[in-house]
């Protein structure tokens, strides 16, 4: 039996020798009274239960209340948050946590061994169940203490468990409250506390007092140097740049492509980019007519001319794109790149001959191409965000160049989703904003048949040969075999053309000159997806 121990002796050591040094210590600054820091988000969460959550607008919010029970540092590599020491049983079956004590969760209650196993049993019944399913049972052993025994090997475990959304919450507060949980009552062990979700304007949240348990990565490992977090709802483009440049709001991801020298040239704000893991695509339905069609699929991607929707929806921020996953993902397959440029490059008149070999053309001359007296007719949804609502718009008419009949939708995400879940899409713009930051888990979320009904299977794909490629990259116990498995499934993916590669998103970061900690949080290179909590530590008033 293998056992880890994660000693924080030399870290107390190195802290104690600064202090009595006189060297000033960064984590030491009180909180500024009654400093609140206002972020803006485009969007409003559809909801703020932790175990239901499936959009990042929800994840934005929740990571700042919620911990996982590992983290992933700056160099990419998984350590502890929650645990003190594990253990892996030689046939690497049975896994043994012991949790850290002196954690409590916000509501006074302590974390402990019974918070992680409920909080599993929710999590594998909710939203993130298709990352739990190699977990057979988990037992509480003492009251510090869990163990989860798998159905297999899987070397990768903390991986999935370094997840910012399998996170653990407070038994005690859910079981009294459980109606009004994620709206009413939100408890956790990050260093925001939930006050209150005042809908259509913002979630106010207040410094958790007692955070002091933030990874050793950090400046400051807790508590918070500001007061309180606000994050307010602007879907107007146009309102949150003036709040962010001229008003009340301190920070933002959700600055748009075209508002990028607005705020990198204004008087009271910074600009920060950087590449993410989240790839930009218009999904297609490959399960129903016309997409069910590979080479009406590829016909499709040769349509769309992708470097002419980055210039106009994205004011050409944003790298090219070839597959379904971001070349920013760790087991990223360069060779799948190459193998899909040829397939989703611009060629309207390869799309013409690509659809007139699959049936499809035009006989009345209306410009309509139909086959056996079908139109070849889509629904194009897109969600009403600018990024994905204007690359739907200038998609389109390049369609209808090569023969499709399209009808446009601007959904608000209710009504997207109850859509895209039942299937009633041909298009989606869309984009994996969830990324987990590992191609096996983004692929899985992309293209498993275990992902169906969840919001980024958008493509409703179905193939028996991903699936095993995919429980091989995850779940074999050989490192040699998952990366060939998963070299083959990202092939895979490259050549069947289930999206029509748009971008690689950037991530888009303003903020007012008057902070300080931004430079320690964005050193962080999954800062604004798996590593968002930690602005809530780093920045603070000047």
């Amino acid at each position: 039996m293998k056992k880890y121990i994660f000693s924080r002796n030399l870290i107390l050591l190195s802290a104690s020798l600064l202090l009595c040094t006189g060297i000033f210590v960064p984590g030491a600054v009180a909180a500024e009274k009654g400093a609140v820091i206002i972020e803006a988000m485009g969007t409003e969460p559809t909801n703020l239960d932790i175990f239901k959550a499936a959009r990042q607008p929800e994840y934005t919010v929740l990571h700042l209340m919620f911990e996982p029970l590992f983290v992933v540092d700056p160099a990419l590599k998984v350590q502890p948050l929650l645990v003190e020491s594990h253990q892996v049983s030689d046939d690497q079956k049975t896994w043994t946590f012991v949790i850290r004590k002196g954690i409590k969760f916000h509501d006074g209650t302590p974390l402990n061994a019974e918070a992680v196993k409920f909080s599993f049993d929710r999590h594998t019944a909710g939203s993130q169940g298709r990352f739990l399913k190699v977990i057979e049972s988990i037992t509480v052993t003492d009251p510090m203490t869990v163990s989860m025994k798998l159905k297999q090997p899987f070397a990768l475990l903390l991986n999935v468990l370094a997840s910012p959304n399998i996170v653990i919450a407070s038994p005690t507060a859910f079981n009294q409250n459980p109606q009004g949980w994620g709206s009413k009552t939100l408890v956790g062990t990050g260093p925001m506390m939930f006050k209150e979700w005042r809908s259509g304007d913002r979630v106010v949240m207040a410094r958790n007092p007692e955070y002091k348990h933030g990874p050793s990565f950090l400046t400051n490992r807790g508590p918070a140097k500001v007061e309180g977090w606000e994050i307010r709802f602007l879907p107007e483009p146009t309102t949150l740049i003036s709040e962010l440049t001229a008003g009340d709001v301190d920070l933002s991801d959700y600055v748009t492509e075209r508002d990028v020298k607005k705020v990198s040239q204004g008087k009271n704000t910074e600009l920060f980019e950087a590449k993410s893991t989240s790839p930009i695509y218009l999904a297609m339905n490959t399960r129903d007519e016309p997409f069910n069609d590979k080479n009406v699929r590829i016909a499709a991607a040769h349509a769309v001319n992708a470097e002419a929707v980055r210039k106009a929806a994205m004011s050409g921020i944003g790298a090219p794109l070839f597959t379904p996953i971001s070349p920013m993902a760790l087991g990223f397959y360069k060779p799948s790149e190459e193998a899909g440029k040829p397939l989703t490059d611009y060629s309207l008149e390869k799309a013409k001959q690509m659809l007139e070999a699959a049936g499809w053309k035009d006989a009345n001359g209306d410009g309509v191409r139909e086959k056996n007296g079908k139109e070849l007719a889509i629904e194009f949804l897109a969600f009403n965000i600018a990024r994905y609502k204007r690359m739907a718009e200038v998609a389109t008419p390049m369609l209808q160049e090569a023969g499709f009949k399209v009808n446009l939708q601007i959904l608000e995400a209710g009504d997207l989703y109850q859509r895209t879940l039942g299937g009633k899409h041909h298009l989606l713009s869309t984009g994996l904003v969830g990324s987990q930051g590992f191609a096996a888990d983004d692929l899985v979320s992309e293209l498993h048949t275990e992902s169906l009904g969840t919001v980024a299977q958008w493509c409703l794909y179905k193939d028996e040969k991903m699936d095993k490629l995919l429980d091989t990259a995850r779940y074999n116990p050989d490192p040699k075999e998952r990366e060939k498995a998963l070299n083959e499934a990202q092939m895979i993916a490259a050549q069947e053309v289930v999206v029509i590669p748009i971008a690689n998103s950037m991530e888009i970061f303003g903020y007012k000159k008057a902070l300080g900690g931004v430079e320690s949080y964005i050193k962080h290179p999954w800062a604004f997806n798996q590593a968002d909590e930690w602005r809530a530590l780093e920045i603070y008033r000047k």
